[in-house]
């Protein structure tokens, strides 16, 4: 780690070197627009459900099912996937660096960050984020998992086999200082398997940690946010999509404002980049096709805002416990 037409579907540091990179993909489905609403930080009035249309199918993604949504009041409601528990331990660090999320380039000083940073001090306990397999623990020497040779250090990658997915899921754990488990070795959740250090191309000592869905290649990187377990039950994450009417996407920042009392009174929570479009693309989520995302919100009401083309947007949405909101803007 927004004013607008009222869209369907719903709701990522800092001292790292990572170097990632994503490409826009394009939409499996795109909501049909509705007018934009005046700038006010209250609730808007309920809308009339909107249609579902189909739009071009996105590389490497499946077609999603539409998300149930609550189209009264702008914004779709998802279960979402919040099943892999934290790779550092309860004495450490355990929130993401919000300064490097996924997708960020940070203002363009760096290519698209295919996971994100967990900044600990080195020898650190790093810890299985789900019980698997042990399919690579090495240094990446061979540039296997990315483009460049030596790029993440010492290097973890576990497969795991979750019933409620369908398709495989990978974690990598990156710049390890030492690697405490062999290629083969099965792991339990939560089991420790390296401590934190700064092999590769870290800067200063902090866990990489990524997510694969489907394949263990650099651009079937999913966004960890979406993906880990809440540290707080009471908190939600809110996923935006931007488009054209030709589903193509809309990279623009998006302010994140909580509303935080009876009075509308709003308070900034994040400035949040867009998945950058770089050579090397960070993968998106196969149910929302995400341009921004963020978790670790605290249920309540959150206004979405940004300007573009001399056109101010907004949307007021919900983020309720342990869902993901998901919010889509069609830009004319």
């Amino acid at each position: 780690m927004r004013s607008g037409w009222s869209i369907i579907i719903g709701t990522i540091v800092w001292l790292t070197a990572c170097i990632p990179a994503p490409a826009p993909v394009p939409p499996t489905e795109t909501i049909a627009p509705v007018a934009p609403t005046p700038a006010k930080a209250t609730l808007p009035a309920p809308t009339p459900t909107l249609p579902i249309l189909p739009s071009l199918p996105a590389t490497k993604i499946s077609t999603a099912t539409p998300i149930p949504c609550d189209a009264s009041v702008g914004f779709c409601v998802d279960g979402g996937h919040f099943i892999l528990a934290r790779p550092i331990g309860t004495d450490g660090l355990r929130e993401i660096e919000r300064g490097y999320r996924y997708g960020s380039t940070i203002n363009g000083k760096r290519e698209p960050h295919h996971g994100v940073e967990f900044s600990n001090a080195s020898g650190t306990p790093v810890l299985a984020a789900a019980a698997g397999k042990v399919i690579f623990a090495a240094e990446d020497k061979p540039a296997i998992f990315s483009p460049w040779s030596r790029f993440y250090g010492n290097l973890v990658v576990i497969e795991h086999e979750i019933p409620e997915i369908a398709d495989q899921i990978y974690t990598l754990y990156a710049h390890l200082s030492t690697i405490q488990i062999e290629e083969g070795d099965v792991v339990q959740i939560e089991q420790q398997i390296g401590e934190i250090g700064m092999t590769g191309g870290a800067i200063g000592s902090h866990l990489h940690f990524e997510v694969r869905v489907g394949g263990q290649y650099y651009t079937d990187t999913r966004n960890p946010e979406l993906w880990l377990k809440p540290l707080d039950e009471n908190h939600g994450a809110i996923v935006v999509r931007v488009v054209n009417p030709d589903g193509k996407l809309i990279r623009i920042p998006l302010l994140v404002d909580k509303v935080i009392d009876a009075d509308s009174t709003l308070e900034r929570v994040a400035n949040l980049d867009a998945y950058a479009p770089e050579k090397h693309p960070v993968g998106v989520d196969d149910k929302w096709e995400e341009t921004h995302a963020i978790a670790e919100l605290p249920v309540g009401a959150y206004r979405l805002s940004f300007s573009y083309a001399g056109q101010y947007w907004e949307r007021f949405v919900e983020v309720r416990q342990a869902k993901v909101t998901a919010v889509y803007f069609m830009i004319e």
